[in-house]
């Protein structure tokens, strides 16, 4: 038997299983043979596959699913988000994203493997560290759009009615080319051996377990969780990729800020200062802090750099030692005065002399010269 009958027997079992998406990605691997071996067809299958890659309804947007008592949709919707600017990421963070992007740019040679590209990421990490914004960049570098579940309309208290909901979302959204986002993935993925937690709920964890499982290649599902540690162990394992997202490190924050504030050279000891104050918080306190500032400026008619200055001295005022200590360093290594520190800082100079060092405080003591005596001859 020929490849290609294996490829259609194969075809058809899958046909007669139900299994839709296998069927999708076994035909597109079979028509891509067919344009090798018939080069005269090869412009008919190549418009049969970009219309496949569109969608069944092209231009058209189906309407979201809705709460049956409620009437509000479940999900929210972004048709291929615009970022205004790249987003700034720890490289672990951004190198896993990244691939799979690449992954989708090559997803042709994964099929020809026989290999699907990533299908579902379960993102980790505190409030505020950029997990949203990053099913948004996937979604903008694949071209899809954003589908976003929105947990307070899913979440009915009517028995029964919110595992309907999440069904019905996990429908709707594996029927076209998106990017699912399942936000507080925690709430609907809770532990099943939490005796808080009703039957419906528990049950809802298997759906979605099975969900992750069957994901069409067509589209990618990212979870995203605050709270790790409630999640149930058996969720781990099923998705093709985990990515952890930390705090953002001192150099991060810079960067974040620079792009807020711009790249002035008359920034740059601000833009240090500010961003060994943040150390500790997410992008979007970082954010949140600096465009307050900015708004501050604007309104007072004072300069940006002006605005800084006065950030850093609120934030030195109220931080703990050992953030002014960093500041500190940061300013004496900048070369400026140890007066200038403890004025910056409220540090006093003598805190400054121990833990960072200088002279001591006190006179150094004279050695008094103890005359020898002179022996007479």
């Amino acid at each position: 038997m020929s490849d290609f009958d294996k490829d259609t027997v194969h075809l058809v079992r899958l046909a007669l299983e139900g299994r839709l998406d296998d069927v999708a990605a076994l035909s597109r691997r079979m028509l891509r043979a067919v344009a090798k071996r018939r080069p005269d067809l090869a412009p008919v299958v190549k418009g049969v596959l970009e219309a496949a890659a569109a969608g069944p309804t092209r231009g058209i947007q189906q309407p979201l699913p809705v709460d049956l008592d409620s009437r509000l949709e479940l999900l929210r919707r972004e048709q291929v988000p615009q970022l205004a600017s790249e987003p700034t990421w720890p490289a672990p963070v951004l190198e896993q994203l990244a691939a799979v992007v690449r992954e989708r740019d090559q997803e042709e040679k994964l099929v020809d493997a026989g290999i699907a590209p990533t299908r579902s990421l379960l993102f980790v990490g505190p409030p505020g560290v950029g997990k949203t914004l990053a099913a948004r960049w996937l979604a903008a570098h694949t071209n899809r759009p954003l589908l976003t579940l929105d947990l307070a309309a899913v979440m009915s208290s009517f028995l029964g009615r919110t595992g309907n909901n999440i069904r019905v979302v996990l429908d709707f959204a594996r029927r076209s080319p998106s990017v699912l986002l399942l936000d507080e993935f925690d709430a609907i993925a809770k532990r099943r051996d939490d005796a808080t937690e009703v039957g419906e709920l528990k049950r809802l964890v298997t759906v979605l377990l099975q969900a992750v499982d069957d994901w069409p290649t067509s589209g990618i599902l990212v979870a995203a969780t605050n709270h790790p540690e409630l999640l149930d162990p058996a969720v781990w394992r099923r998705f093709d990729r985990v990515i952890d997202f930390p705090h953002p490190s001192a150099d991060e924050i810079a960067a974040v800020i620079g792009q807020l504030v711009g790249e002035d050279d008359s920034h740059q000891e601000g833009i240090a200062l500010l961003s060994v104050l943040l150390q500790g918080r997410s992008f979007s306190d970082v954010v949140r802090v600096v465009t307050a500032a900015r708004r501050s400026a604007v309104v007072s008619g004072a300069s940006t750099k002006e605005a800084l200055e006065q950030v850093i001295a609120d934030l030195s005022e109220n931080a703990d030692i050992e953030t002014k200590l960093r500041v500190a360093a940061s300013l004496a290594a900048s070369g400026k005065s140890q007066r200038e520190v403890s004025n910056i800082t409220g540090l006093s100079r003598d805190t400054l002399r121990k833990r960072l060092g200088g002279p001591s405080t006190s006179s150094p003591k004279r050695s008094k010269a103890v005359p020898r005596r002179q022996e007479r001859g």
